[in-house]
């Protein structure tokens, strides 16, 4: 056989083989499409993607609120199920950051969730919530809390009547994110530090685990050379004096460690 022969026939079999796949997914396509009005949804399979760090929400919740708002979507024909609908009405809910929700041909729904993680938790008189890495606030779930750095005290911020809002004073909360995020980065202090406590003076004060100093932070400015101040507190100064020479370590002012004798 020429080798002009055989490019010949070489080209028609792979146009033959093209056309003979073009025409079984175009077939396919159109036989599933005529499937699916029939398809009903069999199963519902919700999965929390975080459910191992975060716990502010349960399998049965979800499906309890697709119930509630949208009826069993068991026995239901596919088509007729709104997907972006489900989605919004998830994405609603205050500790749900994103959901994804698609339906199988075996007729099963996927449900795939995750949640908001919280960066810090604020406690005020007239209640607490948390607030995540965008700022976004989001309430205290009680049988399931967060372990993260608390801020109490005189914090110049109001919680709203209805205790989903707050009113900002200063961007107060914008400042307490930071020094959360700064937490969160370094291990170390995020171990050590219990909870960030705001004085009458509207200085910041730390509640450590490990020693009994009343730690002065002063304002939440400069955040990474106060903390570097009070690592060299306890680098050199606890190894030489001990634990209790001290009551209070003030970090308030610019290049300072002042310290106060019990």
């Amino acid at each position: 056989m020429s080798k002009t022969w055989k490019i010949i026939l070489g080209t028609l079999l792979y146009t033959a083989l093209t056309a003979a796949a073009v025409a079984y997914f175009y077939f396919a396509g159109e036989l599933f499409a005529k499937e699916k009005p029939a398809l009903v949804c069999k199963h519902v399979n919700v999965s929390l993607l975080d459910s191992s760090t975060n716990k502010f929400i349960t399998k049965k919740e979800i499906t309890d609120i697709i119930d509630h708002f949208c009826g069993s979507v068991i026995g239901k024909r596919i088509d007729s199920i709104n997907l972006s609908q489900i989605e919004a009405l998830l994405n609603h809910r205050s500790v749900v950051k994103e959901s994804q929700a698609f339906i199988t041909r075996d007729g099963t729904m996927y449900i795939e969730i995750l949640q908001r993680k919280p960066i810090l938790r604020i406690e005020i008189d007239h209640g607490g919530f948390y607030v995540d890495e965008t700022a976004y606030i989001f309430p205290l779930v009680k049988n399931n809390p967060s372990y993260v750095p608390i801020f109490t005290g005189n914090i110049p911020i109001e919680m709203l009547t209805d205790q989903s809002e707050v009113k900002d004073s200063l961007s107060c909360i914008s400042k307490i994110l930071q020094m959360g995020l700064y937490l969160q980065k370094h291990p170390f202090w995020n171990a050590q530090i219990e909870e960030v406590f705001f004085n009458s003076a509207s200085d910041v004060e730390l509640v450590t685990r490990v020693g009994n100093q009343r730690i002065i932070f002063g304002s939440l400015d400069n955040i990474d050379d106060k903390f570097s101040r009070l690592y060299s507190f306890y680098k050199y100064i606890v190894p030489q004096v001990g634990w209790d020479k001290y009551k209070c370590v003030n970090l308030k002012y610019k290049g300072q460690i002042i310290c106060t004798k019990n």
